[in-house]
């Protein structure tokens, strides 16, 4: 049965190599992002110094709900790994993978007992225990990670066996998959993960400047969330204030109010008086 993919979210063309290649792995990624279509649409917004288009991206984004997005042609290609090898062996390497990223955000900072995405203590970062995944031991220098969801793993185990069907894979994994081997993968036919492939030394530095876009738009959103925090704080203050001294001044008007103004003696006075007025006013011809 055919793996239904959504294509809503394609990149163009001018995002990936469009030149078909023979394939013989997958490799596997997560996105350090929090869903798919963030996820493609920084990579279609991502540029060289000079304004052209980086190529960097997968094939497949699997989001949250397990939603398998298509962003090019698996047949077709763009830079995945960012290795360091020569440049024949890397280009040739990047060429043969079809590459599947993961909606997750990844590695979780842990500080004062909170979990916190993105390696940046924020209200607006914060991940609930519930949602993280316990290494129990630092893996790359992390304890705590985003955990898939169930939608999500089942999504990929029937995307990359449909893949390995299609591109005649081998369905293998290398025999340690949490370890890196760098350049002996070069000629290995089967599913990997990004981390056997680049060392988490040059990993950390490509996820640090990735992160850096991102991390500034979180400390505008931070900045706008103390902003409206304390525009509230200042009106509710000012209403409080005017409210008490509307309050004030109501009740010293209904105070005024319930005062007598005119005695029933005066009250006649003016009526007589506006009697006598009238007449007279007939009187003068």
């Amino acid at each position: 049965m055919a793996v239904h993919v959504d294509r809503s979210l394609g990149l163009p063309a001018s995002e990936y190599f469009a030149m078909r290649q023979l394939k013989s792995g997958i490799a596997l990624h997560h996105t350090v992002c929090d869903s798919a279509r963030r996820t493609l649409a920084l990579w279609e917004r991502d540029r060289t110094t000079d304004g052209k288009p980086r190529r960097i991206g997968t094939a497949y984004v699997i989001d949250r709900d397990g939603t398998i997005y298509e962003a090019f042609d698996p047949a077709c290609w763009a830079w995945q790994f960012g290795l360091s090898w020569r440049d024949a062996e890397r280009i040739a390497f990047e060429k043969r993978f079809v590459g599947i990223e993961i909606t997750s955000e990844g590695r979780l900072l842990e500080h004062e007992g909170r979990l916190y995405a993105y390696d940046r203590v924020s209200p607006l970062l914060e991940k609930p225990a519930g949602e993280a995944l316990d290494c129990g031991t630092p893996y790359r220098g992390y304890r705590w990670f985003d955990r898939y969801e169930p939608e999500q793993l089942d999504a990929l185990g029937r995307l990359v066996d449909d893949l390995c069907t299609r591109f005649s894979i081998p369905r293998v994994y290398p025999a340690q998959p949490y370890l890196y081997y760098g350049e002996a993968l070069r000629s290995f036919a089967g599913v990997i993960d990004h981390a056997n492939a680049q060392s988490w030394r040059a990993q950390k530095d490509q996820l640090l400047a990735v992160d850096s876009l991102r991390l500034a738009a979180i400390a505008l959103q931070d900045s706008i969330t103390r902003l409206v925090a304390a525009n509230a704080e200042a009106y509710q203050s000012g209403y409080q204030a005017a409210y008490a001294a509307y309050q004030d001044l109501s009740q010293r008007h209904i105070a005024e109010l319930r005062k007598p103004r005119i005695r029933l003696g005066s009250a006649l006075g003016i009526v007589g008086g506006a009697g006598v007025g009238m007449g007279i006013g007939r009187a003068i011809p």
